[in-house]
């Protein structure tokens, strides 16, 4: 990548941790590396992006008997870390050469190279939003030391529609293209330790893992088919689309979680952040709940 591309993406990350926008995730904090790829493989040369699609229609059960919590669609199956990562390491072998392959875990700005590379380009609401899939897409890396044929940027716009920003309840965006993550919904039931300031509890809703709606309401992803979703992640049913809430408060212990979620996303969360979640989705209910959070 050149000086420019750099330059550009480590203001950007400046500013947000500059301005503590990131809250606790402090492995933020080591930003410069993120806009090299040769900090993750020596002699890198080039790095190829790839979206995988995951949306799928959100299940409504308006039957359910039991108060249920909304989950992200991406976290519907299997961990996509897993998924994405075999997908990558197939692709890679037509390569050859050094590599180094990336799923989000890994010290990258996954956005920036995406945009780059022709994928996409980035909405107000910081998603990659792709001419083909909309924003519904995970990222993966292949860092290699072959010297490849570049591709170029797209163009793309979100133009005067801010339907993104006027949609989320707990007013996370501060502005087009800036999120204060300290209130985003999926940093919030996810990412965060502790205790859930009063004043998000109430716009966090039923969701208790994760958070659709500024995609929801996006233009580039209504128009898109009913099911898209990349057959390794759709084929695995683990937490679905909705969670009985009482089933989440009554589990006990570290292992029972494991058992119920194990190769799930909803692991990081982990238990005690699920069962935070679940009590403030049951109070947004109406349903008393006998756990203080």
């Amino acid at each position: 990548m050149d000086e420019d591309f750099a330059r550009k993406n480590l203001a950007y990350l400046k500013d947000f941790i500059d301005e503590g926008r990131h809250g606790g995730m402090k492995y933020l904090e080591d930003f410069e590396k993120r806009v090299s790829s040769e900090s993750l493989l020596p002699g890198a040369r080039s790095v190829v992006v790839i979206g995988v699609n995951y949306y799928r229609e959100a299940a409504v059960d308006g039957d359910a008997r039991e108060p249920t919590g909304i989950i992200a669609r991406y976290a519907y199956g299997r961990d996509y870390h897993k998924v994405i990562r075999k997908l990558l390491k197939e692709i890679a072998g037509f390569i050859g050469g050094r590599m180094r392959v990336c799923v989000d875990s890994a010290p990258l700005m996954e956005k920036a190279y995406a945009v780059a590379a022709g994928l996409g380009f980035i909405g107000k609401n910081t998603t990659l939003i792709t001419p083909g899939f909309g924003s519904y897409v995970l990222l993966g890396e292949i860092i290699t030391d072959v010297e490849l044929a570049y591709d170029a940027p797209v163009s793309g716009t979100c133009g005067n529609c801010t339907r993104c920003l006027e949609a989320c309840p707990t007013k996370a965006f501060i502005g087009p293209k800036k999120m204060d993550a300290r209130r985003c919904i999926s940093y919030l039931t996810i990412e965060h330790k502790g205790p859930i300031a009063d004043d998000l509890k109430k716009g966090m809703g039923k969701r208790i893992f994760g958070c659709d709606i500024c995609q929801e309401v996006c233009p580039y992803n209504l128009r898109l088919p009913q099911e898209l979703a990349f057959k390794g992640l759709k084929e695995s049913r683990i937490a679905g689309s909705e969670l009985d809430l009482n089933e989440i408060l009554k589990i006990g212990s570290d292992e029972e979680f494991l058992r119920r979620f194990a190769g799930s996303p909803l692991m990081r969360a982990g238990r005690e952040g699920m069962r935070r979640n679940a009590g403030i989705a049951m109070g947004n209910g109406g349903v008393v709940t006998y756990l203080q959070f």
